[in-house]
Protein backbone atom coordinates (compact mmCIF):
# COMPACT_ATOMS: atom_id res chain seq x y z
CA UNK A 1 0.00 0.00 0.00
CA UNK A 2 1.61 3.45 -0.73
CA UNK A 3 1.68 6.11 1.43
CA UNK A 4 0.15 9.21 -0.77
CA UNK A 5 0.82 12.60 0.95
CA UNK A 6 -1.68 14.29 2.38
CA UNK A 7 -3.92 17.05 0.55
CA UNK A 8 -3.25 19.99 2.57
CA UNK A 9 -5.96 23.02 3.26
CA UNK A 10 -6.12 25.74 1.17
CA UNK A 11 -5.14 29.18 2.63
CA UNK A 12 -8.44 30.34 2.85
CA UNK A 13 -10.19 27.35 4.76
CA UNK A 14 -10.17 27.21 8.26
CA UNK A 15 -7.69 24.34 9.88
CA UNK A 16 -8.91 22.53 13.26
CA UNK A 17 -7.03 25.09 15.16
CA UNK A 18 -6.85 29.32 14.74
CA UNK A 19 -3.23 29.89 13.38
CA UNK A 20 -4.11 33.31 15.43
CA UNK A 21 -4.44 32.56 18.77
CA UNK A 22 -1.14 30.55 18.88
CA UNK A 23 1.86 32.60 20.24
CA UNK A 24 4.64 32.87 17.92
CA UNK A 25 7.28 29.87 18.79
CA UNK A 26 9.85 30.78 20.29
CA UNK A 27 13.87 29.13 19.26
CA UNK A 28 15.61 29.52 22.49
CA UNK A 29 18.65 29.80 21.17
CA UNK A 30 17.49 32.42 18.39
CA UNK A 31 16.96 36.82 19.71
CA UNK A 32 14.45 36.75 21.93
CA UNK A 33 11.08 37.21 20.34
CA UNK A 34 9.94 40.76 19.12
CA UNK A 35 13.21 41.68 17.73
CA UNK A 36 14.25 42.19 13.79
CA UNK A 37 15.41 38.49 12.55
CA UNK A 38 18.45 38.15 10.97
CA UNK A 39 20.01 35.98 7.92
CA UNK A 40 22.75 34.13 10.49
CA UNK A 41 20.97 30.94 11.87
CA UNK A 42 18.40 30.01 9.06
CA UNK A 43 16.12 33.09 9.32
CA UNK A 44 14.79 34.94 5.91
CA UNK A 45 16.96 36.19 4.07
CA UNK A 46 17.75 40.40 3.02
CA UNK A 47 14.51 41.39 1.36
CA UNK A 48 12.11 39.28 2.41
CA UNK A 49 8.81 40.51 3.38
CA UNK A 50 6.66 39.66 6.55
CA UNK A 51 3.51 41.20 4.74
CA UNK A 52 3.79 39.41 1.52
CA UNK A 53 1.39 36.37 0.84
CA UNK A 54 2.64 32.37 1.56
CA UNK A 55 5.74 31.14 4.12
CA UNK A 56 9.01 32.58 3.51
CA UNK A 57 11.26 30.60 1.76
CA UNK A 58 12.57 27.05 3.08
CA UNK A 59 9.17 26.67 5.44
CA UNK A 60 5.74 25.48 4.35
CA UNK A 61 4.32 21.70 3.62
CA UNK A 62 6.88 19.23 3.39
CA UNK A 63 7.44 17.70 0.22
CA UNK A 64 6.63 13.66 1.18
CA UNK A 65 8.75 11.01 -0.86
CA UNK A 66 11.82 8.71 -0.58
CA UNK A 67 13.57 10.40 2.47
CA UNK A 68 16.74 12.09 1.58
CA UNK A 69 17.53 13.26 5.52
CA UNK A 70 19.36 12.37 7.99
CA UNK A 71 18.07 10.89 11.63
CA UNK A 72 16.01 13.75 13.54
CA UNK A 73 18.07 14.66 16.62
CA UNK A 74 15.82 15.02 19.40
CA UNK A 75 16.43 18.59 20.51
CA UNK A 76 14.44 21.80 20.19
CA UNK A 77 13.11 21.41 16.91
CA UNK A 78 14.86 23.50 13.71
CA UNK A 79 12.02 24.16 12.31
CA UNK A 80 9.12 27.28 12.26
CA UNK A 81 8.46 30.32 12.61
CA UNK A 82 11.43 32.78 13.13
CA UNK A 83 10.91 34.59 16.67
CA UNK A 84 9.39 37.45 16.85
CA UNK A 85 7.10 36.35 13.53
CA UNK A 86 3.66 35.24 13.76
CA UNK A 87 1.86 33.59 11.06
CA UNK A 88 2.13 34.87 7.57
CA UNK A 89 -0.52 37.04 5.87
CA UNK A 90 -2.60 34.70 4.16
CA UNK A 91 -1.34 31.21 5.29
CA UNK A 92 -1.17 28.97 7.55
CA UNK A 93 2.38 29.28 9.77
CA UNK A 94 5.18 26.82 9.47
CA UNK A 95 4.87 25.54 12.30
CA UNK A 96 1.93 23.93 11.24
CA UNK A 97 4.30 21.65 8.55
CA UNK A 98 6.64 18.85 9.42
CA UNK A 99 10.17 19.40 8.38
CA UNK A 100 12.33 16.58 7.23
CA UNK A 101 14.07 16.59 10.82
CA UNK A 102 10.60 16.40 12.47
CA UNK A 103 11.54 14.06 16.01
CA UNK A 104 8.15 12.41 15.33
CA UNK A 105 6.17 12.55 11.64
CA UNK A 106 7.76 11.36 9.35
CA UNK A 107 7.08 10.76 5.37
CA UNK A 108 6.81 7.14 4.81
CA UNK A 109 7.26 3.33 6.71
CA UNK A 110 10.71 3.36 6.92
CA UNK A 111 10.78 6.86 8.79
CA UNK A 112 8.31 5.66 11.05
CA UNK A 113 10.03 2.79 11.99
CA UNK A 114 13.43 5.26 12.52
CA UNK A 115 11.94 7.68 14.34
CA UNK A 116 9.85 5.04 16.88
CA UNK A 117 13.39 2.87 17.21
CA UNK A 118 15.41 6.01 17.98
CA UNK A 119 13.04 7.05 20.32
CA UNK A 120 12.94 3.44 22.24
CA UNK A 121 16.82 3.63 22.23
CA UNK A 122 16.62 7.55 24.01
CA UNK A 123 14.08 6.67 26.70
CA UNK A 124 14.04 2.80 27.34
CA UNK A 125 15.43 3.84 31.07
CA UNK A 126 12.50 6.10 32.23
CA UNK A 127 10.21 4.30 30.14
CA UNK A 128 11.11 1.15 32.44
CA UNK A 129 10.98 2.93 35.49
CA UNK A 130 7.43 4.28 34.78
CA UNK A 131 5.98 0.93 33.74
CA UNK A 132 7.07 -0.46 37.29
CA UNK A 133 4.96 1.78 38.61
CA UNK A 134 2.16 -0.51 37.59
CA UNK A 135 4.17 -3.51 37.17
CA UNK A 136 5.09 -4.14 40.78
CA UNK A 137 1.63 -3.28 42.32
CA UNK A 138 0.02 -5.79 39.75
CA UNK A 139 2.60 -8.22 40.52
CA UNK A 140 1.67 -8.13 44.07
CA UNK A 141 -1.98 -8.63 43.48
CA UNK A 142 -0.92 -11.76 41.06
CA UNK A 143 1.19 -13.48 43.54
CA UNK A 144 -1.66 -13.06 46.51
CA UNK A 145 -4.45 -13.97 44.33
CA UNK A 146 -2.64 -17.02 43.01
CA UNK A 147 -1.61 -18.01 46.18
CA UNK A 148 -5.43 -17.78 47.58
CA UNK A 149 -6.91 -19.18 44.92
CA UNK A 150 -4.93 -22.54 45.16
CA UNK A 151 -4.34 -22.96 48.77
CA UNK A 152 -6.50 -25.24 51.34
CA UNK A 153 -8.03 -22.87 52.30
CA UNK A 154 -10.56 -21.97 49.92
CA UNK A 155 -10.73 -25.96 48.83
CA UNK A 156 -13.89 -27.41 50.54
CA UNK A 157 -15.19 -31.37 49.86
CA UNK A 158 -18.72 -29.51 50.60
CA UNK A 159 -20.79 -29.45 47.68
CA UNK A 160 -22.73 -26.53 49.39
CA UNK A 161 -22.90 -23.33 47.17
CA UNK A 162 -22.38 -19.60 49.14
CA UNK A 163 -23.35 -17.06 46.93
CA UNK A 164 -22.24 -14.57 49.75
CA UNK A 165 -18.92 -15.54 50.17
CA UNK A 166 -18.69 -16.65 46.55
CA UNK A 167 -19.35 -13.04 44.95
CA UNK A 168 -17.51 -11.41 47.99
CA UNK A 169 -14.23 -13.05 47.29
CA UNK A 170 -14.79 -12.04 43.44
CA UNK A 171 -15.70 -8.47 44.54
CA UNK A 172 -11.80 -8.33 46.61
CA UNK A 173 -10.23 -9.72 43.47
CA UNK A 174 -12.02 -7.64 41.20
CA UNK A 175 -10.92 -4.18 43.83
CA UNK A 176 -7.69 -5.69 44.15
CA UNK A 177 -6.77 -5.70 40.03
CA UNK A 178 -8.77 -2.32 39.72
CA UNK A 179 -5.83 -0.28 41.33
CA UNK A 180 -2.63 -1.65 39.01
CA UNK A 181 -5.44 -1.23 36.26
CA UNK A 182 -5.73 2.69 37.09
CA UNK A 183 -1.90 2.94 37.52
CA UNK A 184 -1.52 1.29 34.11
CA UNK A 185 -3.40 3.82 32.69
CA UNK A 186 -1.59 6.76 34.02
CA UNK A 187 1.64 5.10 33.62
CA UNK A 188 0.97 4.88 30.08
CA UNK A 189 0.20 8.36 29.66
CA UNK A 190 2.90 9.44 31.60
CA UNK A 191 4.94 7.72 29.34
CA UNK A 192 3.76 9.65 26.77
CA UNK A 193 4.00 12.98 27.89
CA UNK A 194 7.61 12.30 28.87
CA UNK A 195 8.23 11.50 24.81
CA UNK A 196 6.37 14.36 23.70
CA UNK A 197 8.88 16.61 26.05
CA UNK A 198 11.93 14.56 25.03
CA UNK A 199 11.03 15.39 21.34
CA UNK A 200 10.24 19.24 21.80
CA UNK A 201 13.52 19.24 23.28
CA UNK A 202 11.84 20.14 26.84
CA UNK A 203 12.58 16.48 28.96
CA UNK A 204 10.88 16.54 32.46
CA UNK A 205 11.59 14.24 34.77
CA UNK A 206 9.39 11.18 35.71
CA UNK A 207 7.89 12.54 38.87
CA UNK A 208 6.36 15.71 36.86
CA UNK A 209 5.17 13.53 33.76
CA UNK A 210 2.93 11.54 36.29
CA UNK A 211 1.47 14.94 37.72
CA UNK A 212 0.77 16.67 34.33
CA UNK A 213 -1.17 13.31 33.12
CA UNK A 214 -3.76 13.09 36.29
CA UNK A 215 -6.21 14.93 35.18
CA UNK A 216 -6.79 12.78 31.96
CA UNK A 217 -6.71 9.55 33.54
CA UNK A 218 -10.37 9.25 34.16
CA UNK A 219 -11.04 10.30 30.85
CA UNK A 220 -8.84 7.44 29.05
CA UNK A 221 -10.66 5.01 31.89
CA UNK A 222 -14.53 6.00 30.68
CA UNK A 223 -13.11 5.71 26.86
CA UNK A 224 -11.76 2.46 27.28
CA UNK A 225 -14.78 1.04 28.74
CA UNK A 226 -16.70 2.02 25.75
CA UNK A 227 -14.33 0.96 23.71
CA UNK A 228 -13.38 -2.27 25.27
CA UNK A 229 -17.22 -2.91 25.16
CA UNK A 230 -17.29 -2.10 21.31
CA UNK A 231 -14.54 -4.63 20.95
CA UNK A 232 -16.16 -7.30 22.62
CA UNK A 233 -19.50 -7.02 20.71
CA UNK A 234 -17.58 -6.58 17.32
CA UNK A 235 -15.41 -10.61 18.60
CA UNK A 236 -18.31 -12.12 19.31
CA UNK A 237 -20.38 -10.91 16.28
CA UNK A 238 -17.83 -11.39 13.77
CA UNK A 239 -14.00 -11.52 14.90
CA UNK A 240 -12.71 -8.76 12.06
CA UNK A 241 -14.82 -6.07 13.33
CA UNK A 242 -13.89 -6.22 16.67
CA UNK A 243 -10.14 -6.47 15.45
CA UNK A 244 -10.91 -3.52 13.21
CA UNK A 245 -11.96 -1.76 16.06
CA UNK A 246 -8.47 -2.81 18.19
CA UNK A 247 -6.65 -0.44 15.45
CA UNK A 248 -8.77 2.15 15.67
CA UNK A 249 -8.74 2.91 19.22
CA UNK A 250 -4.91 2.13 19.56
CA UNK A 251 -4.11 5.75 19.27
CA UNK A 252 -6.64 6.81 21.88
CA UNK A 253 -4.52 7.34 24.98
CA UNK A 254 -2.47 9.72 22.80
CA UNK A 255 -6.11 11.60 21.69
CA UNK A 256 -6.93 12.33 24.95
CA UNK A 257 -3.10 13.31 26.19
CA UNK A 258 -2.70 16.11 23.28
CA UNK A 259 -6.58 16.34 22.29
CA UNK A 260 -8.45 17.38 25.48
CA UNK A 261 -12.06 16.76 25.09
CA UNK A 262 -11.82 14.40 22.15
CA UNK A 263 -12.21 10.36 21.62
CA UNK A 264 -13.36 7.99 19.50
CA UNK A 265 -14.83 9.81 17.31
CA UNK A 266 -11.30 11.60 16.77
CA UNK A 267 -9.67 8.24 16.70
CA UNK A 268 -11.69 6.83 13.81
CA UNK A 269 -11.08 10.65 11.80
CA UNK A 270 -7.16 9.99 12.37
CA UNK A 271 -7.68 6.19 10.99
CA UNK A 272 -9.15 6.90 7.94
CA UNK A 273 -6.99 9.76 7.07
CA UNK A 274 -4.87 8.02 5.36
CA UNK A 275 -5.96 4.28 5.96
CA UNK A 276 -3.00 2.56 4.16
CA UNK A 277 -0.35 4.45 6.57
CA UNK A 278 -2.47 3.73 9.71
CA UNK A 279 -3.17 0.34 8.89
CA UNK A 280 0.65 -0.72 8.33
CA UNK A 281 2.02 1.24 11.68
CA UNK A 282 -0.74 -0.41 13.15
CA UNK A 283 -0.92 -3.42 12.62
CA UNK A 284 2.70 -3.52 13.43
CA UNK A 285 2.21 -2.29 16.47
CA UNK A 286 0.24 -4.86 17.24
CA UNK A 287 2.18 -7.91 15.61
CA UNK A 288 5.25 -6.44 18.15
CA UNK A 289 3.12 -6.52 20.87
CA UNK A 290 1.31 -10.10 20.53
CA UNK A 291 4.46 -11.85 19.19
CA UNK A 292 5.58 -10.50 23.28
CA UNK A 293 2.69 -11.83 24.35
CA UNK A 294 3.33 -15.17 23.02
CA UNK A 295 7.18 -15.50 24.08
CA UNK A 296 5.44 -14.76 27.44
CA UNK A 297 3.08 -17.02 27.29
CA UNK A 298 5.84 -19.66 25.98
CA UNK A 299 8.13 -19.55 28.65
CA UNK A 300 5.21 -19.61 31.36
CA UNK A 301 4.18 -22.89 30.14
CA UNK A 302 7.78 -24.33 30.76
CA UNK A 303 7.88 -22.94 34.14
CA UNK A 304 4.53 -23.86 35.07
CA UNK A 305 3.74 -27.28 36.00
CA UNK A 306 0.34 -29.60 35.47
CA UNK A 307 -0.02 -29.63 39.41
CA UNK A 308 -0.78 -26.97 41.65
CA UNK A 309 2.34 -24.70 41.69
CA UNK A 310 4.37 -24.36 44.47
CA UNK A 311 4.84 -20.47 46.03
CA UNK A 312 8.20 -20.28 44.08
CA UNK A 313 6.88 -20.89 40.73
CA UNK A 314 4.02 -18.91 41.36
CA UNK A 315 6.84 -16.28 42.15
CA UNK A 316 8.50 -16.62 39.03
CA UNK A 317 5.84 -16.82 37.13
CA UNK A 318 4.60 -13.72 37.79
CA UNK A 319 7.98 -12.17 37.75
CA UNK A 320 8.44 -13.29 34.11
CA UNK A 321 5.27 -11.87 33.40
CA UNK A 322 5.70 -8.37 35.17
CA UNK A 323 9.08 -8.16 33.38
CA UNK A 324 7.44 -9.05 30.27
CA UNK A 325 4.64 -6.30 30.40
CA UNK A 326 7.45 -3.86 30.82
CA UNK A 327 9.31 -4.38 27.65
CA UNK A 328 5.90 -4.29 25.34
CA UNK A 329 5.55 -0.82 27.76
CA UNK A 330 9.04 -0.12 26.93
CA UNK A 331 8.25 -0.32 23.13
CA UNK A 332 4.65 0.81 22.83
CA UNK A 333 4.57 3.91 24.09
CA UNK A 334 7.05 4.81 21.51
CA UNK A 335 5.92 3.29 18.88
CA UNK A 336 2.05 4.59 19.59
CA UNK A 337 3.24 8.01 20.13
CA UNK A 338 4.77 8.14 16.68
CA UNK A 339 2.27 6.35 14.66
CA UNK A 340 -0.20 9.06 16.50
CA UNK A 341 1.76 11.99 14.77
CA UNK A 342 2.07 10.24 11.14
CA UNK A 343 -1.88 9.88 11.46
CA UNK A 344 -2.90 13.05 12.44
CA UNK A 345 -0.05 15.08 9.92
CA UNK A 346 -1.99 12.93 7.20
CA UNK A 347 -5.26 14.75 8.18
CA UNK A 348 -4.33 17.96 9.02
CA UNK A 349 -1.18 20.57 9.48
CA UNK A 350 0.89 19.11 12.00
CA UNK A 351 4.26 19.39 13.64
CA UNK A 352 5.88 18.09 16.52
CA UNK A 353 6.47 22.04 17.14
CA UNK A 354 3.04 22.06 17.39
CA UNK A 355 2.29 20.25 20.42
CA UNK A 356 4.65 22.69 22.87
CA UNK A 357 1.24 24.74 22.32
CA UNK A 358 -1.42 22.06 23.35
CA UNK A 359 -0.32 21.56 26.77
Amino acid sequence: MSEQPPSRPDDDRSSPHDPTSLPPPVDPFGPPAGSSPATPGGYPPPGYDPQASGPPPGYGPPTYGPPAYGPPAYGPPAYGSPPGYGAPAGGLPPTYYAGPQDPLVSADFSGWWDRSSRLIRAAWQPLALIQLIAAVPLFVVSVATTLVTNSDVVVSESTDFDAATFFGALFGIFALFLIPVVLGLITQLAALRYLVQLALGQPITIGQALRSVLGRAPALLGWAIVAGLIILVGLILCVLPGLYMIAVVAVLPAIVLLEPGKGLGRAFELFHADFGAALARIATLMGITIGISFATSFILGALTPATDPAVATVVLTELVTAAFSVAIGIVFSPMLLTAYADMRARKEPFSTAYLASER
